[in-house]
């Protein structure tokens, strides 16, 4: 008897390939597909996806999604990513469009959208090498030569296969006992721009050895993708979010000290510019000539006043406000798709000495590189006092207490012009914070430096992996398979376009400027050359190396126990650990740095021993009342240790449990009813664990005077506008004030080696049907997640503090949400959280920590129709697959327990990659097979969706996505060995929906098509 993992079987239907590949969720595991193949001998037995329990088919109880190998190249896809995001059950994460927020070019899968580090990738049942500090592998890496199918299992697989499968596992099964050559070549690009170019060589060899005790098996893949800008695009050119940091340099008011408008007015009168558009303190840009410009207010008749440049110069300003408002277009040059260029190589085989003594192995090499590319840097860089500091900021004698966002500049620097110094010299305040008082008061700005060019990354992935084991037959009815895995990736990035705030500071402390530091020294005020000497002085490039190693060894045993009325009941016992290294160098790249976050070095080891076992229990079997009842019982032991090795921290070990059980029952052989029920832990990784990281994410400031708050809520909103902020409120800007939209503040977590598991229960209930030649199933799910590893949403605490939702509602001043909010010239920069919410105390930073809980659930449907077309020709056949997927709850509870219902809510930048949720998403193919010719479209809808933001600043206005439809049509071919195939995505040049706030490029690049129409040309050669 052997193993195989080849043949689909499915209530003795049988159809054809085509329709295999989206009408399969059907059975919950591979049991969906297509009956075996005549040849396969009656006593091969199955492995599938969420059991190691040998089966006779492909039957199984949890629900699947089965897609052959050949779906995932027939459109054209160069990498696995791009077609998995097509399912319903996948939300697009980490894709070819993740620039800005980037995962370092890498491919992820997200299911439910609960995030790529609970979802688990499997080849033939084995975990491959992971390519990130979150323990999540890069699609990339898989080659898709070899490929048989890919099963999707969603609900929980915890107790199957282990941590990280809370939401379900992607099982990738590799072709077993391959014999020919398989030759494939594909090209595609964009139309009619044809700016989008991709390309993929791919070739697969094998054969069987003596009399077929062996086989051996290789592929080989080149792939290459052509980067795009977002100039290249209409939607993406400008920039639908706002920046306070222009190239330009921007004046920063401050409370204490603030420059008397009645100066301000005398100046701006003699630019001859109108009384409306005569601009507060905080509005104060700098043009190249020494005079300076205001920059409007949005939403406001102030417009921008003075402006000096073109609209084509290096100020850029973005179109979308012009000239109601000045902000820097820093959209135009960031990277749309990223570019990819990848080598890689499979290969497994195995050889029967006997049926008790098969060996295996499997092997694999890929080397890729990709890149990201964002607008010069902003200094967002926090400034403190001498001593006050910590290595992460730079420090100035000019800041006597608190701490500043950009730069700081002393009244003696000799670039201050004649009219920012008339000014400057009117100021009779004291900012008790800043050096010096009135017109001798150093004052901050704000600043982004174009001389460094942009913010560069380059990544050059190299992951290798190797497996061997033994597996057979060693009494009759019990089989066994044992083997080891071993896996290195190595990832090199390059960081260009940095800038040494601490340097810059030097710069501008200078009595001459910085010239006696660098030829011509540095003038921040407008857009000045910069010489090359300057840029080399403060310009930072930094080379990191990250390395993951991962050791698996596992063993197990299955057989069967005894004969009970309705079956075999079988039992499957086994053992695994698996050991993971981490090693992190930053390389030179670590201080008070503007541009790529910085980072310290990381080392530390991660472990895992489980025990898990399984049993499978027939109830009944061709009774009057069931067809068939069976229960099957899952449970895994999982002891999880971590070191700290760089640190010196040597953690708990957290021991815990993973459990779960399905029931089936088949009253009739068309129709079949299944229930699940799976308990899952995820221990912390690496990233969580050892690690953090700084971001800015969008954010809304409910202190405009045009929002909804400020106009509802009266005085209260008035009194806490002016006063709450952990640097104070708005203080005199409070009757003025209105924020640009698509404002950033920037918030820092670090890691906890105190972090406890997370764990979940996932719920799943449904029917598998076959009645009157449609095949189709139902199924609902109910998944919840509990001690979530999570930062807090920046928008959450800014929602709470102004009473959004009922942490706040009497709008106290000093709220602890309130003293997070960290305010600079007016606009929210930052959030430092206080100890009362988790913060550090001498730095606001946040350690992450168990906290809250998400909870999605929905309804998949799946159909299938095969109709015979005889009138064309004999066999000829209409084949019709629809999925969709319902979205009934999106849940977060995070810090505070605040409650968030995000079903139906569109993402935006800085919530996190995955994270929009349409309720209605499905995809139908529709095949018809006139053999030789085979004509094809696939039909995707997106549902429109309300703006996330909307559901944290509730009563606030925010625009969403309408709904999208995009028409997908092929025409294949097949002569003897040669199959062609041409075909057009998104046919009729769909533009992506644009909205804001948003992801990026005015949308979510992630979910919608931004490249176009794309046609596309594939031959194959087999034989």
């Amino acid at each position: 008897m052997t193993i195989t993992q080849q043949k689909f079987s499915r209530f003795g239907l049988s159809t054809s390939a085509a329709a295999v590949a989206l009408a399969m969720v059907f059975g919950s595991s591979a049991a969906n597909a297509q009956s075996a193949p005549a040849e396969e001998g009656a006593d091969d037995v199955i492995v599938v996806t969420g059991s190691r329990i040998a089966r006779p088919n492909l039957e199984s109880n949890s629900p699947i999604q089965v897609v052959t190998g050949e779906e995932t190249v027939k459109n054209a896809d160069i990498t696995l990513d791009t077609f998995l995001n097509t399912l319903p059950q996948v939300n697009p994460a980490g894709t070819t469009t993740s620039n800005n927020p980037g995962n370092n070019g890498q491919s992820n899968i997200n299911l439910r959208g609960l995030g790529s580090n609970r979802n688990l990738i499997l080849i033939n049942g084995r975990r491959p090498m992971v390519s990130g500090t979150d323990q999540t592998v890069d699609l990339n890496t898989i080659p898709q030569g070899l490929i048989e199918r890919i099963d999707v299992t969603t609900g929980g697989a915890g107790a199957a296969y282990g941590a990280d499968a809370i939401a379900g596992v992607v099982n990738i099964i590799t072709k077993d006992n391959f014999s020919g050559i398989d030759l494939r070549a594909q090209y595609s690009n964009s139309i009619p721009k044809t700016d989008a170019r991709e390309y993929q060589f791919a070739g697969t060899l094998g054969g069987n050895f003596d009399e077929g005790k062996g086989n051996l098996a290789v592929s080989f893949e080149y792939s290459k993708r052509q980067g795009l800008i977002k100039a290249q695009r209409g939607f993406a050119s400008q920039a639908t979010s706002t920046t306070g940091t222009f190239p330009t340099g921007k004046y920063t008011s401050v409370s204490g000290n603030p420059i008397p408008q009645a100066a301000i007015n005398a100046l701006f009168a003699s630019y001859g510019t109108p009384a409306k558009d005569i601009p507060t303190e905080g509005l104060l840009g700098f043009n190249s000539d020494g005079s300076l410009f205001g920059q409007g207010t949005f939403n406001n008749p102030r417009d921008v006043a003075n402006f000096r440049y073109g609209l084509d110069s290096p100020a850029n300003p973005n179109l979308n406000f012009f000239p109601d408002f000045y902000s820097y277009n820093f959209d135009i040059v960031n990277i749309l798709v990223l570019p990819l260029k990848r080598k890689s190589a499979f290969l497994q085989g195995h050889y029967e000495v006997s049926p008790a003594f098969d060996f295996f192995i499997q092997g694999g090499y890929t080397d890729y590189s990709s890149a990201t590319a964002l607008a010069p840097t902003p200094l967002g860089t926090t400034i403190r006092g001498v001593g006050q500091n910590s290595p992460l900021q730079a420090s100035s004698p000019l800041i006597l207490s608190g701490q500043f966002t950009g730069l700081v500049v002393p009244t003696t620097n000799p670039f201050i012009s004649a009219n920012l110094r008339t000014l400057l010299n009117a100021r009779t305040g004291d900012d008790p914070r800043l050096a010096g008082a009135g017109g001798t008061e150093a004052f901050p700005i704000s600043y982004r430096f174009l001389g460094t060019g942009l913010r560069q990354q380059t990544f050059r992935n190299r992951v290798a992996q190797g497996l061997a084991g033994l597996r057979g037959e060693f009494a009759p009815g019990w089989r066994y398979e044992a083997y080891y895995s071993w896996g290195e990736t190595n990832i090199d990035q390059t960081a260009a376009g940095n800038v040494n705030v601490q340097k810059v500071q030097q710069l501008l402390e200078a009595a001459d400027g910085g010239a006696s530091l660098c030829a011509g020294g540095f003038n921040p005020f407008g857009i000045q050359p910069l010489s090359a000497e300057c840029v080399s002085f403060v310009d930072e490039v930094g080379n990191t190396e990250t390395k993951f190693t991962q050791k698996i060894a596992q063993a197990y045993v299955s057989g069967e126990l005894a004969e009970l009325p309705g079956g075999t009941m079988s039992v499957v016992l086994g053992a695994e650990q698996r050991k993971f290294r981490y090693a992190f160098d930053p390389g030179s790249l670590f201080g008070p740095i503007a541009g790529f976050n910085t980072s310290t070095p990381d080392l530390g080891t991660n472990k895992f021993t489980d025990f898990f076992g399984e049993l499978l229990v027939p109830i009944a079997k061709d009774q009057s009342w069931a067809d068939t009842l069976e229960l099957s019982l899952t449970a895994r032991h999982s002891t999880s240790d971590f070191n700290d090795i760089q640190n010196n921290v040597n953690g708990a070990p957290a021991k815990d449990w993973a459990y779960g059980g399905t029931l089936t029952w088949a009253p009739v052989r068309e129709v079949r009813f299944r229930a699940s029920y799976q308990h899952s832990v995820r221990a912390p990784n690496f990233g969580e664990l050892f690690s953090g990281g700084g971001g800015f994410p969008q954010i809304f400031d409910p202190c405009s005077i045009n929002s909804n708050f400020r106009t509802t809520r009266g005085a209260a909103a008035t009194t806490i506008c002016q006063n709450a902020g952990a640097a104070g409120g708005l203080a005199g800007l409070t009757s003025t004030f209105v924020a640009t939209p698509g404002a950033q503040a920037f918030i820092t977590t670090t890691g906890n080696p105190n972090l406890k598991p997370e764990s979940s229960d996932a719920f799943t209930i449904g029917a598998v049907f076959n009645a009157l030649g449609i095949t189709g199933s139902i199924d609902y799910y109910n998944i919840k997640v509990k001690d979530v590893i999570a930062a807090p949403d920046v928008n959450d605490i800014i929602a709470a503090c102004y009473g959004y939702n009922s942490i706040n509602p009497n709008l106290t001043v000093g709220s602890p949400y309130c003293n997070a909010v960290f305010r600079s010239g007016g606009n929210i920069a930052a959030v430092f959280l206080p100890p009362e919410l988790g913060g550090d105390p001498a730095t606001g930073y946040f350690q992450q920590i168990n906290q809250g809980t998400i909870k999605t659930s929905g309804v998949d449907v799946q159909l299938g129709y095969r109709l015979p077309t005889p009138f064309v020709t004999a066999e000829s056949s209409l084949n019709l697959n629809l999925m969709l997927n319902y979205l009934i709850d999106y849940t977060v509870v995070g810090i505070g327990n605040i409650k968030n219902k995000y079903a139906g809510t569109a993402s935006y930048f800085g919530a996190g990659l995955g994270t929009s949720f349409p309720k209605w998403k499905a995809t139908g193919n529709i095949a018809w097979n006139l053999n030789p010719i085979t004509l094809s479209t696939r039909i995707r809808y997106i549902d429109s969706m309300k703006n996330r933001a909307a559901v944290q600043f509730p009563g606030e206005t925010f625009s969403g996505p309408k709904s999208v439809v995009y028409f997908d049509f092929a025409a294949e071919a097949t002569v003897e060995n040669v199959t062609l195939r041409l075909g057009l995505n998104n046919a009729f040049d769909k533009q992506p929906p644009t909205y804001a706030p948003n992801v990026q490029s005015g949308t979510d690049p992630s979910l919608y098509d931004v490249i176009g129409r794309r046609a596309y040309v594939s031959a194959r050669l087999k034989f």
